[in-house]
């Protein structure tokens, strides 16, 4: 019947050459493009597939059933024939599994099951992510509780009841991850205008490209500039008042159109910045945080997670800390403005070097000598 496949050709499955390969992903599912390549060993001719997506790496042995063999069929819809095909299957896995190992032999801490856990937020989803916290918050890590016990007996009366807003613990798998969203600084500085200098803060490259849209935003009045936030407007407005400007107000204008889409950033919801408008002033901005503030552990380009926004958070306040006179600035106008609370912001300002005064809401620039270190108890994670 004219209705019915015909079966054209059987292609053998001993055939020399690499076959079809269907590729099968471990917790997950390949986000982006991938290049796929295929290695054979020449001790025990055992083969591998290795999928670069990005920074991620995933790979996995090609398995060869001796019971069975794996086929596909390939139909022609113009002829309505059928070629089969014999092809491969592999199991993919992340290359986290090797870092993994590799940190389980320098820190013995570091479990089967703790790594299961990191794959299970990485890569489990939002669900799967809020999981692992509930079981998290119900385990009680014996040498966070001893070292409470010790901190209880010689302050002999304090109260730990709040873990949940307690700073993060400055561990070797906490600190490189800090690291990553807080602006570099001078450990070393025994001045406070030498703890950060804006190119560190800002890339160089872009504060020079940004010469055209300073003096723009200087001579537009302030009710018409796109800019929604009153903390920086009022800035503004100081600047535009001064009878004498000079370059470091011009420097100030560029940080405070970047802190703009930096607050941009924070608020915003969706999960993709590549579309998102996050200044309403210049692409210039826009384009650089979409590269520096996506997260690069996925591989989707322009990301946005967690770590943008925690990373976002602390450039804010770095940048507010050096726009103020003083390397001053309230915590009630930055809850403010970034509509967030007050212990977060405290959280992330004594990351930056930032503590407030003595029974006052004022931030204040420190030394980073003489920052006291943070409380133990909880990492700062990232989730998606």
């Amino acid at each position: 019947m004219e209705d019915k496949t015909e079966i054209k050709t059987v292609c053998n499955h001993k055939r020399d050459g690499l076959l079809p390969t269907i590729l099968k992903f471990q917790n997950g599912s390949l986000l982006g493009v991938g290049d796929f390549s295929a290695v054979e060993s020449t001790s025990d001719r055992k083969k591998r597939a290795f999928v670069v997506a990005g920074e991620q790496v995933y790979t996995g042995d090609i398995q060869d059933s001796q019971e069975y063999d794996t086929y596909i069929c390939l139909r022609n819809k113009s002829t309505n024939k059928v070629q089969i095909v014999p092809v491969q299957q592999a199991l993919m896995s992340n290359h986290i599994f090797k870092r993994l190992e590799s940190q389980t032999q320098k820190v013995p801490t570091l479990s089967r099951e703790h790594a299961s856990k990191k794959l299970l937020k990485e890569f489990g989803g939002r669900k799967a992510s809020r999981f692992v916290d509930n079981r998290e918050q119900m385990m009680v890590n014996v040498e966070v509780v001893r070292q409470d016990l010790d901190e209880t007996v010689k302050s002999s009366v304090q109260e730990v009841d709040e873990e949940d807003d307690s700073l993060a613990d400055v561990s070797i798998n906490n600190e490189d991850y800090l690291a990553s969203i807080v602006p570099p600084f001078n450990k070393d500085a025994t001045e406070l205008d030498a703890v950060y200098k804006v190119e560190n803060v800002i890339p160089n490259a872009l504060l020079e490209r940004l010469d055209e849209e300073a003096k723009v935003v200087f001579s537009t009045p302030i009710k018409t500039l796109p800019i929604k936030s009153e903390y920086l407007k009022t800035f503004l407005t100081r600047i535009q008042e001064k009878p004498v400007t000079s370059k470091q107000d011009f420097l100030h204008i560029k940080l405070i159109i970047y802190m703009d889409a930096l607050q941009s950033l924070i608020s915003l919801r969706s999960r993709q910045m590549q579309k998102a408008e996050l200044s309403g002033i210049t692409e210039k901005i826009e384009n650089d945080i979409r590269i520096r503030f996506a997260d690069p552990n996925v591989a989707k380009k322009g990301t946005r997670t967690n770590f943008s926004s925690e990373k976002a958070l602390t450039h804010f306040i770095v940048m507010a800390l050096l726009i103020s006179e003083k390397y001053e600035v309230d915590i009630n106008v930055l809850s403010r403005a970034l509509g967030t609370s007050k212990d977060r912001i405290k959280k992330y300002a004594h990351i930056v070097n930032a503590l407030p005064k003595s029974r006052s809401d004022i931030l204040s620039l420190r030394l980073p000598s003489k920052v006291p270190a943070l409380k133990t108890a909880r990492r700062f994670q990232r989730k998606k």
